[in-house]
């Protein structure tokens, strides 16, 4: 019987201890900052790219992640007995799943090389990539690890309110008329990813209430659901995502969450969504 392995690109970004013990590779986004290249999570992490961020001249950007990085993982795992499952940033957003296709046609290694779009990112494609390793731990064969990632795809979901909008515009990760919006008349935007896509839901005045309001859709979110797990993402500021935390806790009870960390938005996100950015993502009913 093949093993499995799951691979998936840095953007997913949780405390490590979640993936103690798991098959799981991760392969890092690119990103270019003047004439330095650097690699997600490898030569850079959030807390440097922020103090960076601070003094800098030039604004980062991301760049395409080469085939190559995955033909040479792809290529190491497969040869020491592994089939692959690879979880990747919505291919609407990113190259990565092309990137990854095209590795493993180079490899002629299609029949053992599996690759989800996870239509979404961060901890939401983490939970993702949880659930299929924990599979593939257990001794799952690879459709059936497949078969859970795609199931908790379909049940989970990320709010987040950005901290520059601007960003999200020029990288053309949102439409116009919401930057518009955000930039001109200093309204709050609360977004969501749905289908892959970046989107917005309401916007709002303050950040109080863009927070109230955002624990209220994610309250929404999960009513029903007996067995919740729950992520808040920050971008710079800790205590953002712990008070969104706590103030869901609050309205949907703790016996009710099975799992919740914090998180930071990796380096390849925060390119695009900026310091101060603060966000929830769940996972409801997904047993």
């Amino acid at each position: 019987m093949a093993k499995v392995a799951i691979v998936t690109d840095s953007t997913v970004q949780v405390p490590s201890e979640h993936f103690a013990g798991l098959p799981i590779s991760i392969i890092p986004m690119h990103i270019t900052w003047g004439e330095t290249s650097y690699r997600d999570g490898v030569d850079i992490n959030s807390e440097d790219f922020f103090k960076k961020l601070k003094t800098a001249k030039d604004l980062p950007h991301t760049s395409q992640i080469p085939a190559h990085d995955f033909f040479v993982l792809y290529k190491e795992l497969l040869e020491k007995g592994y089939e692959i499952l690879s979880i990747h940033i919505s291919g609407k957003v990113s190259n990565a799943l092309e990137a990854g296709r095209n590795a493993a046609i180079e490899l002629g290694a299609t029949d053992k090389i599996a690759l989800l779009d996870s239509r979404t990112g961060s901890a939401a494609m983490a939970f993702q990539v949880i659930g299929a390793a924990r599979a593939a731990a257990s001794g799952a064969p690879l459709t059936e690890c497949l078969r859970i990632a795609e199931k908790i795809r379909d049940k989970v979901h990320i709010y987040f309110i950005p901290g520059a909008l601007d960003s999200l515009y020029r990288g053309g990760r949102i439409g116009g008329a919401a930057a518009f919006l955000g930039s001109v008349l200093k309204i709050l935007p609360i977004l969501e990813t749905k289908e892959g896509i970046i989107g917005a839901v309401e916007r709002v005045r303050t950040m109080r209430r863009a927070m109230q309001r955002l624990v209220e859709l994610c309250e929404q979110r999960v009513d029903g659901c007996s067995k919740i797990s729950l992520a808040g993402l920050y971008a710079d500021i800790p205590e953002l995502a712990e008070q969104l935390l706590a103030m869901l806790r609050e309205k949907i009870g703790p016996e009710r969450i099975s799992q919740v960390f914090t998180t930071t938005i990796s380096p390849a996100l925060a390119v695009h969504i900026g310091p101060g950015s603060v966000g929830l993502a769940a996972m409801y009913c997904a047993d």
